[in-house]
């Protein structure tokens, strides 16, 4: 069985589209005129990484649809704003992807933790996604069969080097994207790890899908929050070390989003 079922669909429109529903969105008043969209968007999945933005940092709501999802960042003027607080997994992350691209917003990092599969990587430690394996459904709605997607090369150029300019530490490699985190085996992670995956995470592959067919800018990040490379699994989410990395790479982000801003 293929995914999509129906194969000719890459030749036919949407029933309808990420601005057809924001159209509605506006015609029920919540979207007001007086909010612009940010230029660019740092897309993040963890709790504390976001309430740690807003509780550190001035941030402006959105106002409206978007309403506690995007916070501008008043130190870049409100050019950039940081996303949180929608979910986690492909589908959450693709919809408000799609829904910002339709709003107008035209550049964006996509910040999170991952699963370690490979020794010597260490909780904090940081991944700059220079490909992902899609293991996930939703990206093969966008993009026709293939094993791998990418991110955009200069948005992620811009990244590695804003992370040179603050003395992060990095290493490039390849995610694995699944939708099942609690169905990974040990063989199918030896074979990813075989194709020089160095981590796994469940959204890079539908992002890279999704920027691509909608012609934007987009780069992925990941510091390590557990390994799976070690006999047992080893959870750190929650150390200091995992939020430590987390809240490097957000300032990376500004880095790297300013410099393909101004």
């Amino acid at each position: 069985m293929s995914v999509p079922l129906y194969l000719s669909k890459y030749d036919e429109p949407s029933l309808f589209t990420p601005a057809d529903f924001l159209s509605y969105i506006k015609r029920q008043k919540q979207l007001p005129d007086d909010q612009p969209a940010p230029a660019g968007v740092i897309l993040c999945y963890q709790k504390t990484l976001f309430d740690f933005v807003v509780n550190h940092h001035a941030v402006r709501f959105h106002e409206g649809y978007f309403g506690g999802h995007l916070a501008y960042l008043q130190e870049t003027g409100g050019r950039i704003a940081i996303a949180g607080r929608f979910g986690v997994g492909a589908p959450a992350a693709a919809v408000m992807l799609e829904e910002l691209i339709a709003f107008g917003a035209g550049s964006f990092v996509s910040i999170g933790t991952a699963g370690g599969l490979v020794k010597g990587l260490f909780p904090g430690d940081v991944v700059l996604c220079s490909g992902a394996l899609r293991d996930e459904g939703l990206s093969y709605h966008y993009l026709p069969e293939g094993r791998e997607a990418h991110p955009d090369a200069g948005q992620t150029d811009a990244m590695s080097r804003a992370m040179d300019d603050a003395g992060l530490s990095h290493r490039r490699g390849i995610t694995w994207t699944t939708d099942a985190i609690y169905r990974e085996t040990r063989g199918e992670m030896a074979e990813h790890v075989a194709e020089g995956a160095v981590v796994v995470e469940m959204e890079a592959a539908a992002l890279f899908a999704v920027a691509t067919f909608r012609k934007v800018p987009l780069s992925a990040c990941f510091t390590v929050s557990d390994s799976l490379a070690e006999p047992e699994w080893k959870p750190d989410f929650l150390s200091d070390d995992t939020n430590s990395g987390l809240e490097a790479m957000y300032r990376a982000a500004i880095g790297a989003l300013s410099r393909m801003l101004y």
